[in-house]
Parts: structure tokens; sequence; C-alpha cells
């Protein structure tokens, strides 16, 4: 038996990946049940509880695929390898760490701070890839394999993606208190759980056509 490390990387790469696609459908059809009104708002919330836990698989598999591609992208010219190639590594498990505090840590002033610092760090993150992906394909220095840059700025345009959905999902609470609170308040209370899941709806195809982008570009390298 002969298994090489970069084809176990590359099988990995292919599983995150069915995890970030498939976790991301997931969580687009369990949201339409939100919209339900003939279920009472108690039914919809135990639904998305049930979402964010699906989200995970999500979110656990974008932030593993950044230290796979970065070292599979060793063998196609990437100049990103040795001591800042294990730092990346390094520093992925720690923000893994960090994205699963903030889920266990819900509704508490800990994971309120932990869920700043992630956010913080998604914005770092997408303008370093987006800018490091745009200088490659501009100047044709670093990552000289034009697919490859591309890749790296189409990730980070991905975390941006997931920024736009986190400040939709942070707009839910204050339409489900409307609900809650009954009366005139419900009926404006659900028009505002439709309004915010058709943003969703609009960012889940967007990060879905990122993805399998990035996915085509991966597999058939056109340039």
């Amino acid at each position: 038996m002969n298994i090489q490390f970069h084809n176990v990387l590359a099988f990995f790469h292919v599983v995150f990946f069915v995890y970030a696609i498939g976790g991301d459908i997931a969580v687009y059809f369990i949201g339409q049940y939100m919209t339900r009104d003939e279920l009472t708002i108690e039914e919809r919330l135990r639904v998305r509880s049930m979402r964010f836990l699906v989200d995970m698989s999500a979110r656990t598999s974008l932030v593993l695929l950044l230290p796979i591609g970065f070292h599979l992208a060793v063998s196609f010219g990437s100049p990103i390898k040795g001591n800042y190639l294990y730092l990346i590594w390094i520093a992925s498990f720690v923000w893994l760490f960090l994205v699963w505090q903030v889920h266990f840590k819900k509704g508490t002033s800990l994971g309120e701070l932990l869920k700043k610092i992630d956010l913080s760090i998604r914005y770092l993150l997408a303008a370093i890839l987006i800018g490091f992906g745009s200088y490659c394909l501009l100047t044709n220095t670093l990552i000289t394999t034009d697919w490859l840059a591309l890749k790296i700025l189409l990730f980070g345009a991905i975390l941006l993606n997931g920024i736009w959905i986190r400040s939709i999902v942070g707009s839910w609470q204050n339409a489900v208190d409307l609900v809650l609170s009954g009366d005139s308040n419900r009926a404006h209370g659900e028009e505002l759980i439709k309004k915010n899941q058709a943003m969703l709806n609009k960012a889940a195809l967007l990060i879905w056509f990122l993805v399998i982008a990035m996915a085509f570009l991966g597999q058939v390298k056109p340039f």
C-alpha cells in the first residue's frame, strides 16, 4: 500500500468541501420553516436552534479548508511553505477552537466577546486573502498560477459573504420579539421574518456559487 500525505490531504479537502456546501444547503432548507406562519413561533424557534447546530459542520469545514488548501497549494507553486505553513495550521486550529467556544458559550457575556473576536478574525482574514489573491493576479508574482490566486480571492469573498449572513441573522431577534408580543406587532414581526429569510436565501445562493466556482477552479485549472 502506497499512501501519500498529499493525497490524504486532497481527500480531506474534498470531504470538507462536501460538508461545507452540504451544511449550507441543510441550513437553507431548515430556514424555510421560519417563514411558515401557520406554525407557532415556539415551533419555529426549535427548528432554528437545530439550524444553528447543523451550521457548525459548515463553519468547521470552512476553517479546516484554509490550512489544507494552502498545504496543497505548495505543489502548484505557492511560496507559503515551511514555518509559514505551520503557522497557518496552528492559527487555524486555534480559530477552530474559538468557533466552537462561540457556539458553546452562546447567550453569555463571554460568548458575545468571543463572537466579536471571531468576527474580527473573519474581517481581517477576508481582507488579507482578497488582497493577496488580487495582488498575485495583477502582478503575476508570488503565486503565478492564476486559477490558484483566484481561488484564494474567492475564499476571502466567501468569508465576507458569511459576515453578511451574520448581519442578517443578527436582526432576527427583533422580528421574533415582535411576533411573541402579539397584537398588532405580530403581523409586522412575521413580515420582518419573511424579509430576513429572503435575504438569507440570496446570501445562500451567493455562497453556493462561490464554493462551486472554487471547486471548478481547483478541479479544471482553466488558466
